[in-house]
């Protein structure tokens, strides 16, 4: 009796024990609990809050570890890379069990274009799940990706920076000028905040692109509700078609495309389309006008992975649809397709994840008629982030079109891109070369500036002493080399229009720097008898020296001038002082500072040849007298200039 009375005891104690420590949880697992149900409600930006808050209290590894899982997850899928990248860079330092981790942050690597990185733990992912398909595309799309980014297509692309705000700008649509586009921007007219992303719900706004006023954005109110509206289009009635999520009260779970047809100049209320299904979301549209079909992404069963690309014909006559037809897996993956659109070849675009890409979504494009091929656009519309939702203009004002992208460098969440076609460009592919030796000199510095702008272009040459560049046509360029231990050197280039890339060869020949009072040959700066004006002949060679005083500012320089002997020594003494002092103000004129220029007149004592007094000579013979030679007094001299 004894022993089972201590039996009881104990008993009892370990249940007040047990329901000790239940009191002390339920504060602790309630919150947890709760950032749970936001995960799987994809609410990630408040599950990421929620867990961060509860992470730190919690003592039990392996459930430290997975809340360490799920603070990543929903910053990843909430499209927060950069703190995705961060909690995941401490996951994948954990003993968390799951390889799946080594993928998605081999993806993140991807996102931010670390490519060489993300190939190694792409690797070794494949080492812990071997033969996996979707690791060695992304290896591929890593490859490739630098290939794209080293060739890149003929776009230039601007950010609308005028438009875009730090929250998400995206999915445009151009239309008779007006570009439409959905956005979270505090002007969004409903209060609440969506919890998948912490901004507030999207609507749809719109602004008139080719006028000279102060942009107005015009936010689309018959089109608009508290919720979240996304991506539209037009038919050739103007009908718009649209995107709208979670219902009108909010508490619908997934999308639907709406239509609110323009009757009497004005749009009607929007109504769903019947094709539409509560157990499935459909959004994204777009309109093909040649055979009246609705293009459209939707998760709708039948498809090949999350989101396809579907369509639906309309019957104008029997005003019916279609039933939904999946555009193959030719163009759909395992992953998701959204934002398809049509160009005006009627080529039609959209953006994939399951593609070979270069990150994130990619944007594609395939011809319907002659192939169901996916083509990658390539660098640099595509990038390691997510580049989605293009639409083409038709190159009005010189824009070809609009596209969204959350890639590095942009204003905010998504943001807005304009498309603009990439002039043709001139590749200057330069070799310098030591004037004494003629060999090629390596590890030279160039600079490359346009003529008029401040921004400069550096450069060194490679071992056989190359270098190229790219420049622009109908601009003024120039490029200075330099080196220790040699004079700076330019050249000047003034390509002209052309249409067609092109490419030219330059040759740039560096002097070493002089011994003081050594004495530059200089050719071609001769005078006319009893004359002391620079001739035409003369002014290009006097340009040059002005380039090398231009571009060694540490150079003072004797000018020396010289006569032959015919006339008086007293006179032609003062005949080359003349001369001297006409090359130092012709090169006054090109910018050179005066007291660089030291003029001398050396009159007839130096001839380079017999004519002497009495001596018969050729006109040519005393030509070669009447001359003027260079000397360099200071390679490293310190000008002040007033």
């Amino acid at each position: 009796m004894k022993h089972k009375l201590i039996s009881l005891f104990f008993a009892m104690l370990v249940s007040y024990l047990t329901y000790g420590q239940e009191k002390v949880q339920p504060a602790y697992m309630l919150e947890l609990e709760k950032a749970d149900l936001c995960f799987q409600a994809k609410k990630f930006n408040t599950a990421a809050q929620l867990y961060q808050k509860v992470y730190p209290r919690i003592k039990d590894l392996t459930s430290k570890e997975q809340t360490l899982f799920k603070i990543a997850e929903s910053y990843r899928f909430s499209n927060n890379f950069s703190q995705a990248m961060k909690w995941y860079e401490n996951l994948v330092n954990s003993k968390y069990p799951d390889p799946q981790i080594l993928f998605n942050y081999a993806q993140l690597l991807k996102n931010f274009e670390r490519y060489e990185d993300a190939i190694r733990v792409f690797n070794d992912y494949l080492f812990e799940m071997p033969e996996n398909k979707a690791a060695i595309e992304a290896i591929e799309g890593c490859k490739q990706a630098a290939e794209w980014k080293a060739k890149p297509e003929k776009y230039l692309l601007k950010n609308l920076s005028n438009v875009n705000t730090p929250f998400s700008d995206y999915g445009p649509y151009f239309n008779q000028q007006q570009l439409y586009f959905s956005s979270s921007r505090k002007e969004a007219q409903g209060s609440g905040i969506f919890e998948w992303t912490g901004q507030k719900y999207a609507d749809i706004f719109s602004y008139q692109t080719n006028t000279a006023k102060p942009l107005q954005l015009i936010s689309q109110k018959t089109l608009n509700s508290d919720f979240n509206e996304g991506a539209l289009c037009m038919d050739s009635s103007q009908n718009i078609y649209f995107t709208q999520c979670n219902g009108a009260d909010g508490k619908g779970l997934n999308c639907k495309i709406l239509v609110s047809y323009y009757v009497e100049n004005k749009y009607s209320t929007p109504q769903v389309l019947p094709f539409n299904n509560d157990s499935f979301s459909c959004g994204h549209p777009t309109w093909d006008n040649h055979f009246n079909y609705l293009y459209y992404s939707s998760d709708r069963p039948g498809g090949y992975g999350n989101k396809d690309i579907w369509r639906c014909q309309y019957n104008f006559t029997k005003n019916e649809w279609s039933t939904a037809e999946n555009l193959g897996a030719q163009i759909n993956s395992s992953a998701d397709e959204l934002f398809p659109s049509f160009d005006k070849k009627n080529n039609l675009y959209f953006a994939s994840k399951g593609h070979i890409g270069m990150g994130g979504l990619d944007l594609f494009r395939c011809n319907l008629e002659s192939s169901n091929q996916a083509i990658n656009l390539g660098s640099p519309l595509n990038s390691g982030a997510d580049d989605f939702g293009i639409t083409w203009t038709g190159d009005s004002l010189n824009i070809l079109g609009y596209f969204s992208s959350n890639r590095q460098g942009g204003v905010g969440d998504d943001d807005l891109y304009a498309i603009y076609a990439k002039p043709a460009v001139l590749i200057v592919n330069g070799t310098v070369l030591d004037r004494e030796t003629e060999k090629p000199v390596t590890t030279a510095n160039i600079v490359l500036s346009e003529k008029g702008s401040k921004s400069n272009f550096n450069l060194k040459t490679d071992e056989n002493g190359q270098f190229s560049a790219e420049i622009g046509f109908n601009k003024g360029y120039e490029l200075i080399c330099s080196k220790n231990n040699f004079l700076n050197a330019g050249v000047e280039l003034n390509p002209v229009f052309g249409q067609n890339d092109s490419s030219i060869q330059v040759i740039i020949w560096l002097d070493k720097v002089p011994l003081k009072e050594a004495e530059l040959t200089v050719q071609g700066i001769y005078y006319d008898l009893d004359q002391w004006q620079i001739r035409k002949d003369a002014q290009p060679i006097l340009d040059s020296l002005a380039l090398v005083l231009q571009l060694n500012p540490g150079l003072v320089i004797e000018l020396a001038s010289h006569t032959d002997s015919r006339a008086d020594a007293v006179y032609n003494l003062e005949l080359s002082k003349k001369r001297a002092n006409s090359c130092v103000s012709y090169l006054v004129s090109k910018g050179i500072t005066q007291s660089r220029l030291i003029p001398i007149g050396y009159g007839e004592q130096f001839l380079v040849n017999d004519c002497t007094d009495g001596v018969e000579c050729s006109d040519a013979e005393h030509q070669a007298n009447r001359r003027t030679t260079v000397k360099f007094l200071k390679t490293d001299a310190k000008i002040k200039v007033r």
